[in-house]
């Protein structure tokens, strides 16, 4: 799995029992205490040894259908809980799953080589260009042809395709990027999403275990952020175009052909169709879809989901005629008052 390029799995398995105690769960019902998980997952992707949690009647449709051998949760999704899942019930099931992943996993020790900044593990293709105060770390993997600007640095593990152009001061990292994509001054891939479990009266820090996959011939833009997953992978599809100063949050997946104008936010674990167009300074808000061909119109605040083929705009978003009405309404009514 592409995972253990950056991160170290510390245990193959915990015990139910050895779980029970990490996070202070108890059982919803009796149970053998010596059953194994071996990894933690996310509701719809969790499989027979695995561990999810569900957190939020947000995700019950997922929680219904749900694989997952074991699950945190709250007493009250008990009755609900699949046929042969195990309940472990806990009155904040995403702190305890935090708790999890930071016993499961832990990021590869960044491995400087002294006094050399190409790592001698690195592998890089014929043809490629690389300025002197770049850096590429371990086990990178830079295609054919490729051009590495100056000071930007490649982070261990990191894996490039053919014909890319990673520009002067972009910081890749826990990253994938397809062919003949280039990324602009000053981008940052890869970095943590913003992450946190709050419980009494203190946010903890959730470790992200996804990455970043770009695709082929995408760009991103000067000083636009792209962080990497918290489970799941963050995704940007083949040919999707991302402008200057943009915010890509973790988990967020968006589809091939995609447009994003500059300063547009996108919260984490939204999903953006193929060949959508987002207008400049809109802002998505997180698990929302915006369908196939969908348009939004700049400075836009979506907060629903958008339909294929609508074009939406306004705060909150709503469908751009409806958009156009009110504001003609409210300047008639400006203009009565000023009579």
């Amino acid at each position: 799995m592409f995972r253990s390029r950056f991160f170290n799995k510390k245990f193959e398995f915990l015990t139910l029992a050895q779980v029970l105690e990490i996070t202070g769960a108890a059982l919803g019902e009796e149970n053998d205490l010596d059953r194994k998980i071996f990894d933690v997952a996310i509701l719809d992707k969790a499989n027979s040894g695995q561990i999810s949690f569900v957190n939020s009647g947000q995700y019950l449709e997922k929680f219904l259908i749900s694989k997952a051998e074991f699950c945190l949760m709250e007493e009250k999704f008990i009755p609900k809980a699949p046929q042969g899942m195990v309940p472990l019930i806990h009155k904040n099931p995403y702190f305890a799953y935090a708790k999890l992943v930071q016993i499961f996993y832990e990021e590869k020790p960044t491995e400087f080589f002294a006094e050399k900044l190409i790592h001698p593990t690195a592998k890089i293709g014929e043809g490629t260009k690389i300025a002197p105060n770049a850096y590429v770390g371990k086990n990178v993997e830079i295609g054919k042809n490729c051009f590495i600007g100056a000071s930007a640095s490649i982070m261990d593990g990191c894996v490039i395709g053919d014909g890319c152009v990673i520009n002067a001061n972009a910081v890749i990292s826990f990253a994938k990027i397809g062919a003949n994509s280039i990324i602009f001054n000053g981008a940052k891939i890869g970095q943590d999403g913003f992450g946190f479990a709050h419980d009494a009266g203190v946010n903890h820090k959730i470790t992200q275990i996804g990455i970043v996959e770009i695709g082929n011939s995408v760009e991103i833009g000067a000083n636009s952020c792209i962080d990497r997953g918290a489970i799941e992978n963050t995704v940007i599809g083949d040919g999707v175009k991302i402008d200057n100063l943009c915010q890509i949050a973790h988990n967020v997946v968006i589809g091939k052909g995609s447009v994003i104008a500059g300063c547009t936010a996108l919260a984490g674990s939204s999903r953006i169709g193929n060949f959508v167009q987002i207008g400049g300074n809109s802002s998505i808000s997180g698990h929302i879809s915006i369908g196939d061909g969908a348009k939004v119109a700049g400075m836009t605040g979506v907060m629903r989901d958008v339909k294929p083929m609508e074009v939406v705009a306004g705060i909150p978003s709503m469908p751009i005629r409806d958009w156009h009405r009110m504001n003609v309404s409210l300047m008639k009514i400006g203009s009565g008052k000023k009579n």
